[in-house]
Protein backbone atom coordinates (compact mmCIF):
# COMPACT_ATOMS: atom_id res chain seq x y z
CA UNK A 1 0.00 0.00 0.00
CA UNK A 2 1.31 3.16 -0.64
CA UNK A 3 0.04 5.72 1.57
CA UNK A 4 2.46 8.55 0.98
CA UNK A 5 1.74 9.34 -2.51
CA UNK A 6 -2.10 8.04 -2.56
CA UNK A 7 -1.59 5.57 -5.61
CA UNK A 8 -3.94 2.80 -5.64
CA UNK A 9 -4.27 0.13 -3.64
CA UNK A 10 -4.94 2.53 -1.08
CA UNK A 11 -7.59 2.89 1.82
CA UNK A 12 -10.18 4.45 -0.10
CA UNK A 13 -9.59 2.31 -3.52
CA UNK A 14 -9.78 -0.76 -1.09
CA UNK A 15 -12.32 0.46 1.01
CA UNK A 16 -14.66 1.65 -2.37
CA UNK A 17 -13.36 -1.77 -3.70
CA UNK A 18 -15.47 -3.55 -0.65
CA UNK A 19 -18.68 -1.31 -0.99
CA UNK A 20 -19.07 -2.53 -4.72
CA UNK A 21 -17.95 -5.80 -4.46
CA UNK A 22 -20.94 -6.22 -1.67
CA UNK A 23 -23.42 -4.15 -3.53
CA UNK A 24 -22.65 -6.54 -6.79
CA UNK A 25 -23.18 -9.88 -4.66
CA UNK A 26 -26.52 -8.43 -2.75
CA UNK A 27 -27.85 -7.77 -6.25
CA UNK A 28 -27.02 -11.41 -7.79
CA UNK A 29 -24.81 -10.00 -10.50
CA UNK A 30 -21.43 -11.59 -11.28
CA UNK A 31 -18.51 -9.40 -12.69
CA UNK A 32 -19.52 -10.12 -15.77
CA UNK A 33 -23.29 -9.07 -15.43
CA UNK A 34 -21.81 -5.83 -13.93
CA UNK A 35 -19.98 -5.09 -16.56
CA UNK A 36 -22.13 -5.25 -18.78
CA UNK A 37 -24.31 -2.81 -16.84
CA UNK A 38 -21.82 -0.34 -16.51
CA UNK A 39 -20.10 -0.45 -19.73
CA UNK A 40 -16.75 -2.05 -18.60
CA UNK A 41 -14.88 -5.31 -19.33
CA UNK A 42 -15.12 -7.79 -16.15
CA UNK A 43 -11.20 -6.89 -15.62
CA UNK A 44 -12.18 -3.86 -14.61
CA UNK A 45 -14.64 -4.70 -12.36
CA UNK A 46 -12.47 -7.03 -10.86
CA UNK A 47 -9.70 -4.49 -10.94
CA UNK A 48 -12.64 -1.47 -9.16
CA UNK A 49 -13.07 -5.00 -6.16
CA UNK A 50 -9.52 -5.55 -5.34
CA UNK A 51 -9.10 -1.75 -4.95
CA UNK A 52 -6.37 -1.52 -7.42
CA UNK A 53 -7.67 1.53 -9.63
CA UNK A 54 -9.69 4.65 -9.02
CA UNK A 55 -13.14 4.65 -9.97
CA UNK A 56 -13.77 8.00 -11.95
CA UNK A 57 -17.29 9.49 -11.51
CA UNK A 58 -19.06 8.09 -14.17
CA UNK A 59 -18.42 4.70 -13.57
CA UNK A 60 -19.47 5.52 -9.95
CA UNK A 61 -22.98 7.04 -11.43
CA UNK A 62 -23.40 3.55 -14.01
CA UNK A 63 -22.53 1.91 -10.41
CA UNK A 64 -25.02 3.21 -8.89
CA UNK A 65 -27.57 2.75 -11.16
CA UNK A 66 -26.95 -0.62 -12.17
CA UNK A 67 -27.07 -1.59 -8.17
CA UNK A 68 -29.65 0.81 -7.34
CA UNK A 69 -27.74 2.14 -4.54
CA UNK A 70 -26.76 5.74 -3.88
CA UNK A 71 -24.16 7.92 -5.34
CA UNK A 72 -22.67 8.08 -1.70
CA UNK A 73 -22.83 4.29 -0.97
CA UNK A 74 -19.91 3.90 -2.92
CA UNK A 75 -17.56 6.31 -0.20
CA UNK A 76 -15.96 4.30 2.51
CA UNK A 77 -17.66 5.96 5.82
CA UNK A 78 -14.62 8.54 6.77
CA UNK A 79 -13.91 9.81 3.01
CA UNK A 80 -17.11 12.25 3.11
CA UNK A 81 -16.39 13.32 6.54
CA UNK A 82 -14.44 16.69 6.42
CA UNK A 83 -16.59 19.74 7.16
CA UNK A 84 -15.31 22.94 6.67
CA UNK A 85 -15.98 25.23 9.00
CA UNK A 86 -18.00 28.35 7.58
CA UNK A 87 -14.75 30.97 8.79
CA UNK A 88 -12.51 28.93 6.71
CA UNK A 89 -14.85 29.31 3.30
CA UNK A 90 -13.50 31.31 0.65
CA UNK A 91 -15.62 33.37 -1.93
CA UNK A 92 -15.52 30.90 -4.20
CA UNK A 93 -16.14 28.12 -1.77
CA UNK A 94 -19.33 30.00 -0.69
CA UNK A 95 -20.37 30.83 -4.40
CA UNK A 96 -20.27 27.00 -5.43
CA UNK A 97 -22.50 26.82 -1.76
CA UNK A 98 -25.02 29.11 -2.95
CA UNK A 99 -25.74 28.25 -6.13
CA UNK A 100 -26.01 24.17 -5.57
CA UNK A 101 -28.79 25.10 -2.91
CA UNK A 102 -30.55 26.31 -6.47
CA UNK A 103 -30.38 22.57 -7.84
CA UNK A 104 -33.94 20.88 -7.31
CA UNK A 105 -33.52 17.38 -7.44
CA UNK A 106 -31.51 15.22 -4.89
CA UNK A 107 -29.93 13.23 -7.44
CA UNK A 108 -28.52 16.42 -9.66
CA UNK A 109 -26.79 16.95 -5.85
CA UNK A 110 -25.22 13.76 -5.71
CA UNK A 111 -23.83 14.10 -9.41
CA UNK A 112 -22.83 18.23 -8.49
CA UNK A 113 -20.84 16.72 -5.81
CA UNK A 114 -19.04 13.75 -7.76
CA UNK A 115 -18.36 15.96 -10.82
CA UNK A 116 -16.59 18.60 -8.27
CA UNK A 117 -14.83 15.74 -6.89
CA UNK A 118 -13.89 14.33 -10.35
CA UNK A 119 -12.71 17.51 -11.32
CA UNK A 120 -10.07 18.03 -8.66
CA UNK A 121 -8.35 14.80 -9.64
CA UNK A 122 -8.90 14.38 -13.29
CA UNK A 123 -9.09 16.91 -15.55
CA UNK A 124 -8.98 14.47 -19.47
CA UNK A 125 -7.91 17.07 -22.14
CA UNK A 126 -7.46 20.03 -19.92
CA UNK A 127 -4.67 22.65 -20.99
CA UNK A 128 -3.24 25.93 -20.44
CA UNK A 129 -5.52 27.26 -22.32
CA UNK A 130 -8.24 26.04 -20.81
CA UNK A 131 -7.20 27.83 -17.69
CA UNK A 132 -7.11 31.04 -19.20
CA UNK A 133 -11.00 30.63 -20.68
CA UNK A 134 -11.69 29.53 -17.35
CA UNK A 135 -10.54 32.61 -15.59
CA UNK A 136 -11.96 34.74 -18.84
CA UNK A 137 -15.30 33.06 -19.55
CA UNK A 138 -16.19 30.40 -16.90
CA UNK A 139 -19.38 28.95 -19.12
CA UNK A 140 -17.25 28.59 -22.17
CA UNK A 141 -14.44 26.81 -20.03
CA UNK A 142 -17.22 24.62 -18.60
CA UNK A 143 -18.71 24.06 -21.79
CA UNK A 144 -15.38 23.08 -23.99
CA UNK A 145 -14.59 20.81 -20.84
CA UNK A 146 -17.64 18.71 -21.03
CA UNK A 147 -17.62 18.33 -24.55
CA UNK A 148 -13.59 16.73 -24.62
CA UNK A 149 -15.07 15.06 -21.50
CA UNK A 150 -18.11 13.05 -23.12
CA UNK A 151 -16.24 12.96 -26.50
CA UNK A 152 -13.67 10.78 -24.63
CA UNK A 153 -15.83 8.51 -22.48
CA UNK A 154 -17.95 7.80 -26.10
CA UNK A 155 -14.27 6.56 -27.45
CA UNK A 156 -14.19 4.32 -24.47
CA UNK A 157 -17.61 2.93 -24.51
CA UNK A 158 -17.35 2.42 -28.70
CA UNK A 159 -14.05 0.56 -27.57
CA UNK A 160 -15.48 -1.83 -25.48
CA UNK A 161 -18.65 -2.70 -27.80
CA UNK A 162 -15.89 -3.62 -30.35
CA UNK A 163 -14.44 -6.20 -27.89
Amino acid sequence: MDFETGKPPNRHTKGMGELIRKAREDAGLTQEELAKKTYRRRTAVYEMEKGKVEVNAWTIVYLADALNKPITYFYPKGDLDNDPKEEDLSDLEKELINNFRYIPYEGQKKLAIQLIKDLGKYKPGWDVADAFRADENPQLATEIFFEKFFEKEERRKKKIRKE
